[in-house]
């Protein structure tokens, strides 16, 4: 039977209200997201999303009726429930929803260069990790905040959401040995050169001759840290240093340490150091 198949080719499959203008959403250099209020009840016939999407539910209850060719399955569904979409033709989606949040995201591993990731991707209509929810929660925080940490967190984060998705329910090919010293020192000396600048996930893996995917695995291994986060410390110690050795103005100090504003430095370095760049100061010149 001919389904006329019609394409979706947006995250806003139901024609929600977005919590993310388009402004904050221009600024995020991840994988495609949407954050979205779902109305009391959705329901589709013959459509096809031409990419692999997860969707979440980020906040409520919710019953969900699918049919992908092989009858109608139900499942309720609540707070942080995953499903992993993989682009195949769905005859019915039918929901009906109690202050349902949702949180969408478009699997496109082609636009971080990186399409192996996926390779033997399998659907899965109901799952929970609190792993990739945390992960999906970061990113639409870090859109709605304004993406303050840049690039490098937006691509760290999409590379996470991959990489845990080909774990789970793909094909993912387990990578041997760590980086070198050499190649270690490659990045090391362009982290040091672009603390201050916008540092990439795509120009890191570079200069240690990996793939993204390759390098966020090698990394980790080498140092047992993300790359996002190396390099935040980086910078935060470099703030530190120019917080407690100069009287250079707290904004100064956040642009020559890489952070987005004296704001964004000062919530950074709280959570890290416990206090405040001015509480930092203070104690310094006793």
């Amino acid at each position: 039977m001919d389904l006329h198949l019609h394409r979706r080719d947006t995250l806003n499959v139901h024609t929600e209200r977005s919590r993310l203008a388009p402004a904050q959403l221009a600024r995020w250099r991840g994988l495609p997201v949407g954050w979205f209020d779902a109305g009391a009840a959705a329901r589709d016939r013959n459509f096809v999303v031409p990419y692999p999407t997860l969707a979440m539910l980020d906040a409520g209850v919710a019953q969900a009726r699918f049919d992908f060719g092989r009858g109608v399955r139900t499942h309720d569904l609540s707070a942080g429930a995953i499903g992993l979409f993989d682009g195949r033709p769905c005859r019915l989606c039918d929901w009906s929803c109690r202050s349902v949040r949702r949180i969408m995201i478009a699997l496109d591993a082609t636009g971080l260069g990186e399409a192996e990731v996926l390779a033997g991707l399998r659907q899965e209509l109901e799952f929970r990790d609190d792993e990739l929810a945390a992960v999906l929660r970061a990113m639409v925080h870090e859109v709605d905040a304004g993406c303050p940490n840049g690039a490098l967190y937006a691509e760290s984060l999409s590379m996470g959401v991959l990489l845990r998705v080909a774990q789970l329910h793909g094909r993912q090919q387990r990578e041997r040995g760590t980086l070198s010293a050499a190649q270690l020192h490659r990045v090391d000396e362009l982290i040091a050169e672009g603390v201050a600048g916008e540092l990439t996930l795509t120009a890191l893996a570079g200069a240690a001759g990996f793939s993204k995917a390759q390098f966020v695995r090698l990394f980790r291994r080498a140092t047992g840290t993300s790359p996002h986060r190396y390099v935040l410390q980086r910078r935060l110690e470099r703030a530190r240093q120019l917080i407690e050795g100069s009287s250079m103005p707290l904004a100064a100090v956040a642009h020559e340490a890489g952070f987005a504003s004296q704001s964004h430095l000062s919530s950074t370095f709280a959570r890290a150091y416990g206090c405040t760049p001015g509480d930092a100061r203070r104690s310094a010149r006793r």
